[in-house]
């Protein structure tokens, strides 16, 4: 009886370990095309962000008569079409991805329709040009970059691509519930940050150079709930990415006009601390200062 006690008592202490709570997912189909060189990568979960307060009260006062002009001329309503999005970058160029309902016989013909140039590659139909183009892979995905990009990602033909490890290790400490998240993986020395030499943008670029991954998250459930951490070569690194945001927080704050006190509220909101080699950068901002926030911003 002892082994068998044994083995109960085992598997009750497994059961009362607390479980890791489960990390963002990526749309398979979305995730099979990601080039294998990817060093960042940002998404949003559109179904998801879609069923947030935040989101309703936000479509309902912005009249949107781009999108609307946008909707007209291509068929394609990302309000209401659009179920993820993603962007992917080698540091150098990058992908856009969406998965959808897709009417594309209806969107190519209004494309062509306006000029765009249709080419083929490999019996798959593009618009654009070698800059920028774009083509549906079927009625749910669509994709948009480089032509030699998305040539790349047809000769593949869903093989080869995918997170790279580092990159996916990364990913996984990104809670479920962040309906937008990014992660970058290598460095910013892996982006091509254009920046004017000497500039004080140039310095920062060069200081931020020594990050060596960071991750990004926002719930929008209730209200703006924000998480962001940033890995250094060194604790010193760490320290100067800590003090720089603290510092953009503080001039905010010291710049807030006295009427809008709120702000001064969303900025008291913002936390920023440093463990070791590591900058950390929350910030939880309830429904009802997110609220006057959003009224705030589109009085502007």
């Amino acid at each position: 009886m002892r082994p068998l006690c044994a083995a109960v008592l085992c598997l009750a202490l497994i059961g009362c370990q607390p479980k890791k709570p489960a990390s963002v997912r990526i749309d398979p189909t979305l995730e099979a095309l990601i080039p294998s060189d990817t060093v960042f990568i940002a998404a949003a979960n559109v179904d998801a962000v879609r069923e947030t307060p935040v989101y309703q009260k936000l479509l309902s006062r912005v009249p949107l008569p781009q999108l609307d002009e946008f909707t007209r001329r291509t068929g394609l309503d990302p309000r209401k079409d659009l179920s993820e999005v993603l962007s992917c970058s080698n540091g150098k160029h990058g992908v856009l991805m969406a998965r959808g309902k897709f009417k594309v016989t209806d969107i190519e013909s209004r494309l062509e329709a306006q000029g765009m140039r249709r080419s083929s590659y490999k019996n798959r139909t593009l618009f654009g040009g070698e800059q920028a183009s774009f083509l549906f892979l079927n009625a749910t995905t669509a994709l948009a970059g480089q032509a030699a990009d998305l040539h790349a990602i047809i000769d593949r033909n869903g093989s080869g691509g995918g997170l790279p490890p580092g990159m996916r290790e990364i990913v996984r400490g990104i809670p479920s519930s962040d309906q937008i998240w990014a992660a970058l993986t290598g460095g910013l020395q892996n982006l091509n940050v254009a920046a004017p030499p000497n500039s004080n943008l140039a310095n920062i670029i060069s200081a931020l150079k020594t990050i060596d991954t960071a991750t990004l998250g926002m719930d929008l459930h209730k209200g703006i709930d924000l998480n962001a951490e940033v890995s250094c070569k060194t604790e010193r690194d760490a320290k100067f990415v800590h003090d720089m945001v603290k510092g953009v927080v503080g001039f905010g704050r010291l710049n807030t006009p006295d009427n809008h006190p709120e702000l001064l509220q969303l900025y008291d909101a913002i936390k920023v601390e440093q463990q070791q080699n590591r900058a950390l950068v929350t910030a939880q901002i309830p429904e009802d200062l997110a609220d006057r926030f959003l009224d705030l911003w589109l009085k502007k």
